[in-house]
């Protein structure tokens, strides 16, 4: 068995000539095997590189197009700032411009009404609408504050309803018909407040006049008093609902 594993056993069996040319032949073999293995490893390897490559200019871009967008929000997040640092001064300013109106007003109304006005407070609005079922109503009183004041505006609000019963004048607490609890019927407030609610009219009751009363707790001239006509209130809320009719026409 070793004899066959000697070359000179193959040499002198078959001739040095041929057993050279078989292992020239063998050898070359490994060498063609060889060559087309590290040529397959090569290509490989090159459309690794080439993969690789692309993911890599693909994230290039990507960061690019994030960086791009990263600068855009950055100058739209300025602008905004910008925006919001004008607005809040036009603000300022409006608030400035309203507050100095509304001094104006309170001294002239101080002249030509003072009993509309106390300790900086008017009663700005009374909105009447009549609800769904008959005889059914929603009311809402708005008072304002005129003045800048620290302290908070402490006071009570009393409404009456004045008109008609089997042609005679009545009177209702309107609170009352309302069925508001007392504690409803007191604010604190600071700028503005409103107080609203529902109530039915009496049956046979005919509505003619809403007086609104307002004491405040401090100051010198305590009782601030306004009346408002049912059939104006009336005729304003539907002057209000046509105008808001023409205006949903229009768009």
């Amino acid at each position: 068995m070793k004899e066959k594993l000697n070359i000179v056993y193959w040499q002198q069996r078959w001739g040095k000539l041929p057993v050279t040319a078989v292992i020239v032949a063998f050898l070359l073999a490994l060498v063609w095997i060889g060559y087309g293995l590290g040529n397959w490893r090569v290509h490989y390897l090159e459309d690794q590189a080439d993969h690789h490559q692309q993911r890599i200019d693909t994230l290039y871009n990507e960061i690019e197009r994030l960086e791009y967008q990263q600068h855009i929000l950055r100058v739209e997040l300025d602008i905004e700032k910008a925006a919001n640092t004008s607005l809040q001064q036009e603000m300022a300013m409006a608030q400035d411009e309203n507050f100095a109106l509304r001094r104006d007003i309170t001294f002239y109304q101080k002249i030509m009404a003072p009993e509309l006005e106390a300790e900086g407070v008017i009663i700005e609005s009374l909105e009447l609408k009549p609800n769904f079922t008959p005889g059914h109503f929603h009311f809402s009183l708005a008072l304002v504050q005129l003045e800048r004041q620290r302290n908070a505006v402490n006071g009570e609000v009393s409404i009456t309803l004045n008109g008609r019963l089997n042609g005679a004048q009545q009177s209702y607490n309107l609170l009352d018909l309302a069925h508001m609890p007392d504690n409803e019927r007191s604010f604190s407030m600071r700028y503005f407040t409103v107080l609203a609610g529902d109530f039915m009219v009496p049956e046979g009751f005919v509505p003619e006049r809403i007086d609104v009363r307002v004491q405040l707790s401090r100051g010198n001239q305590r009782i601030l008093e306004n009346s408002f006509f049912w059939s104006r209130l009336l005729q304003r809320r539907q002057g209000s609902e046509l105008e808001q009719l023409g205006l949903d026409d229009n768009t």
